[in-house]
């Protein structure tokens, strides 16, 4: 292996590494773009849950001829939270392949350093040039980025409790 192929693959991996961040960023900003809208239907159903729940049917001279309407609308609801929760549920996976896509591609990089830093040398590590900046930059930049994405506040597994089965909405007394 000649001098420059260690000093070569560390500048190759960075190469490829940050155009994937720069991607799965977007697709991360595109993401949460999408959560927004679904939490304020979601925020908006549980208030009818709410409404509807603190609603006596029975009070209401109209609504008599409907004895299960109660039920029937609660169960809409229900059934239409569900659904906004299974969209959330999506976007969270989204959310979830971004973060771990950034982190095994930082964690290939640094691997690749690793391997070809005693052959590079630390004053070429740190050297920068008009072109680019130093390696050693562009190593923390992606440690920053890649501690940004990890420590995010998305639930460590898939699908939390709060999206698990049918119904979810009805289990939580407050949104029933």
């Amino acid at each position: 292996m000649t001098q420059d192929q260690p000093w070569l693959a560390v500048q190759e991996a960075l190469r490829k590494c940050f155009p994937v961040v720069e991607e799965q960023q977007g697709l991360w900003q595109s993401t949460l773009g999408d959560c927004q809208p679904l939490l304020a239907s979601l925020s908006n159903l549980a208030e009818q849950l709410q409404a509807a729940q603190n609603l006596r049917f029975e009070d209401v001279p109209p609504l008599r001829a409907f004895p299960d309407l109660k039920e029937r609308l609660r169960r809409k609801q229900l059934a239409a939270g569900d659904t906004v929760l299974d969209k959330l549920g999506e976007r969270l996976a989204t959310l979830l392949k971004v973060r771990d896509t950034v982190s095994r591609h930082v964690e290939q990089v640094f691997e690749i350093y690793e391997q070809h830093a005693d052959s590079i040398g630390i004053d070429a590590v740190l050297q920068a040039s008009v072109l680019s900046p130093s390696v050693a930059d562009m190593l923390e930049w992606l440690q920053d980025i890649e501690r940004h994405y990890r420590h995010s506040k998305l639930p460590k597994e898939k699908v939390p409790p709060v999206l698990g089965p049918v119904g979810r909405l009805g289990k939580y007394p407050s949104f029933a």
